[in-house]
C-alpha cells in the first residue's frame, strides 16, 4: 500500500510530532536511504519521549517481503525528505485538530490533494508523571489516494484499535505497578515537594523493551495487506482472460422488468440476434443514431430525471431503450416502460418510456424530452430530436466521465460497457450514501468528502428519491 503510517506524540517540550514513521519502498534501495543522516538530525532533542534506540545502530528498522519485493522501512523521520514534511504536517492537525481530549480512539479523515489526506486515530496512554496522568499519541496513516485510503478505512480502523489498545494496556500494568508503589495523590498529601519529571518515552511507559519493533511489525503488516484488501483494475481493450467474442460485440443483454412487461420483453428478445437488425450495444450506439450535439442533450435528461418519450415502430425503438438502460443504475430500471399500450403510461411516474406511432404523446417541453423514429430519412437523419430546454454551462461529473468514455477510441464496445457500469455504481453509491446523512450539516460534509459539486446536485435529488 502505498501510505506512511506513523506514531504521533503531544510532547510538552517540543509539542506535536511524529516519533515513529514506517513506509514502503520498492525501487529504492537501502543503502542508497541515508539513514544515519537523519537520525543525527533529529537526535538534537534531549527529550526521552522523542528520541529513542530502535535497533543496533539507531538508524531505523527494515523488513522485506519476498513475495512482492516491497520492503518496509521504519525510522524516527520518513526517509524521502518530502514525504517527511508531510508526515509533519500531519502530525500537527492529528494532535491540535480541536477534538475533545476526553473522546479516546476517535478517528477523523482530514487532508487535500497537495498535504495529502489522513486518517488520524487519537488515544491516551497512561502516565502518572504527566501532566493530567495521561500522555497523548495518534497513529496516523498519510496517502495521495483519497479514495482508496476511505475505501480500506474500516479495514485500518479495526487493526489500528487493536495497536493502541495493545500500548494501552502495557502502559496500565506499568501505572499498576508504580501505584503499588506509592501513588501520586499518596505523594501529594504527605507534603513532598513537587517534583518535574521529564517526559517519559514509550518504552518506558509500556515496560516493553522492544515495542518499536512490534510496531514495526504492525505497520508493516497494515501496509502489505491493505494493498491486498482492495485493489483496482484498469481495462484497456480485450482483456485475454475475458471470453473470445467472434463479432467484437459483448453478447446480448436481457432485460429484467416486473411481470407486466415481461411478455413483451420476451417478445422482442428473440430479435436480438437478427443480423439484419442493426443492434444497439453501448452508449455509442445511442450517438450514431441521434445528431453528435444531442448525444450530450439525451444523456442528461437520462441522468437528471427529465422525462424522455421515445416514439416509434417497436422493433426500431427497443434497442434503442436497452441502451438507454445503461444510464440508470438497476435499481431505477423500474422506472423505464417499453412499448407502453396505454395514454396513461406517459403521465405515470415512468421516467424513460416508448411508444408506438398510434398512441398520442405531449409536446416537448422542459420536462419532457421527445425522440421521434422517423419513417423516411430526413436530411440524412432517421430521427427527430426535440426538447426546449438548454444544457446547463457546466455539466455533471458523471455526464462528462461518461462522454469522454464514449469518446476513447481504445474502448471496444464490451469495454465501454463495463466503464460505464462501473461510473453509474460509483454515484449511485454516493447518492445512497446522502440518502444517509441524519443532517444537512453531515450532508455537506459528505458531499466535500465524495466529492459532489453543484453541478451534481440534479442528478443526486433524482437519484436519491428512488435509491434507499
Amino acid at each position: 500500500m502505498n501510505a506512511v503510517i506513523a506514531l504521533c506524540h503531544f510532547c510538552e517540550a517540543h509539542g506535536p510530532c511524529a516519533i515513529f514513521c514506517t513506509q514502503t519502498l520498492r525501487d529504492t534501495k537501502i543503502e542508497d536511504l541515508p539513514l544515519e543522516q537523519h537520525q543525527q538530525q533529529q537526535s538534537q532533542k534531549t527529550c526521552s519521549a522523542c528520541n529513542y534506540s530502535m535497533g543496533r545502530n539507531n538508524s531505523g528498522i527494515y523488513s522485506k517481503d519476498t513475495e512482492s519485493g516491497a520492503t518496509f522501512v521504519s525510522t524516527r523521520v520518513a526517509v524521502l525528505t518530502e514525504v517527511a514534511t508531510m508526515v509533519k504536517q500531519a502530525a500537527v492537525l492529528s494532535l491540535s485538530n480541536g477534538i475533545d481530549s476526553n473522546k479516546d480512539g476517535e478517528f477523523v479523515f482530514f487532508g487535500d490533494s497537495t498535504r495529502g489526506h489522513i486518517l488520524s486515530h487519537k488515544f491516551r496512554v497512561s502516565d502518572l508523571q504527566a501532566r493530567g496522568y495521561f500522555q497523548l499519541y495518534s497513529i496516523i496513516v498519510l496517502m495521495k489516494d483519497k479514495y482508496f485510503l476511505l475505501n480500506t478505512k474500516p479495514f485500518l480502523a479495526e487493526h489500528l484499535k487493536k495497536v493502541s489498545s495493545e500500548l494501552q494496556a502495557g502502559a496500565n500494568k506499568t501505572k499498576e505497578t508504580e501505584e503499588r508503589r506509592q501513588s501520586e495523590r499518596q505523594r501529594r498529601l504527605s507534603g513532598a515537594p513537587f517534583l518535574m519529571h521529564s517526559s517519559r518515552s514509550l518504552l518506558e511507559l509500556t515496560g516493553e523493551e522492544n515495542i518499536f519493533a512490534q510496531l514495526h511489525s504492525h505497520f508493516s503488516w497494515l501496509l502489505l495487506a491493505g494493498s491486498r484488501f482492495l485493489t483496482e483494475h484498469v481495462t484497456f481493450g480485450n482483456l485475454p482472460w475475458l471470453p473470445h467474442q467472434s463479432s467484437g460485440r459483448p453478447p446480448a443483454q436481457r432485460l429484467t422488468y416486473n411481470s407486466s412487461t415481461l411478455p413483451m420483453i420476451q417478445k422482442y428478445e428473440e430479435s436480438i440476434d437478427d443480423p439484419d437488425q442493426e443492434e444497439f450495444f453501448s452508449l455509442r450506439h445511442i450517438k450514431n443514431v441521434v445528431r453528435k450535439e444531442e448525444f450530450a442533450t439525451v444523456c442528461y435528461c437520462a441522468l437528471t430525471g427529465v422525462k424522455i418519450i421515445v416514439r416509434g415502430a417497436p422493433e426500431r425503438t427497443f434497442r434503442f431503450m436497452v441502451c438507454l438502460k445503461k444510464l440508470l443504475p438497476e435499481p431505477m430500471h423500474n422506472l423505464m416502460r417499453i412499448d407502453a399500450q396505454h395514454q396513461h403510461s406517459i403521465s405515470s411516474e415512468y421516467k424513460i418510456i416508448s411508444v408506438s406511432n398510434d398512441i398520442a404523446v405531449p409536446i416537448a417541453s422542459a420536462s419532457v424530452f421527445r425522440i421521434d423514429f422517423l419513417d423516411k430519412h430526413v436530411n440524412g437523419h432517421e430521427v427527430s430530436v426535440k426538447w426546449p430546454g438548454e444544457l446547463p454551462r457546466k455539466l455533471p461529473d458523471l455526464m462528462v466521465k461518461l462522454l469522454k468514455a464514449v469518446e476513447e477510441k481504445i474502448f471496444t464496445e464490451l469495454v465501454l460497457n463495463k466503464q460505464t457500469k462501473v461510473l453509474i455504481e460509483e454515484w449511485k453509491n454516493k447518492a445512497t450514501c446522502l440518502n444517509h446523512a441524519k443532517s444537512t450539516s453531515v450532508q455537506a460534509k459528505l458531499k466535500k468528502v465524495l466529492g459532489v459539486q453543484p453541478q451534481d446536485q440534479p442528478l443526486i435529488n433524482y437519484w436519491s428519491t428512488h435509491l434507499h
